[in-house]
């Protein structure tokens, strides 16, 4: 016995939609899709994480400006502090500071 199964693809607007047979499957959602979040939901998650992250950012390049002197690499822990968001801070917290020990 053969089976057949046939895949229909529907692109629309905003999504794209595959059909096999009676079901049809969602691939890709659009921006329209967004409008049924809620994001006060998850705002008490978020904005401790972006708190946290943003007061990182602050202290290190406080730290890093005051010291600027005595740091070697000053330009480029800037970028890593800046770009880096949580990781930045932390690798130059731990990394960076024992520029100046060395010297």
């Amino acid at each position: 016995m053969q089976h057949t199964i046939n895949y229909i693809i529907i692109i629309d607007n905003d999504n794209e939609y595959l059909l096999r047979g009676n079901d049809e499957l969602k691939l890709h959602y659009g921006f329209d899709d967004l409008k049924d979040f809620d994001f006060m939901t998850y705002l008490p998650i978020i904005l401790p994480v972006i708190l946290v992250s943003a007061l990182l950012i602050l202290i290190a390049l406080i730290d890093l400006y005051r010291h600027r002197k005595t740091r070697e690499n000053v330009v480029f822990w800037t970028f890593i502090v800046i770009f880096a968001n949580t990781f930045g801070p932390i690798l130059y917290f731990v990394m960076g500071r024992k520029d100046s020990e060395r010297s």
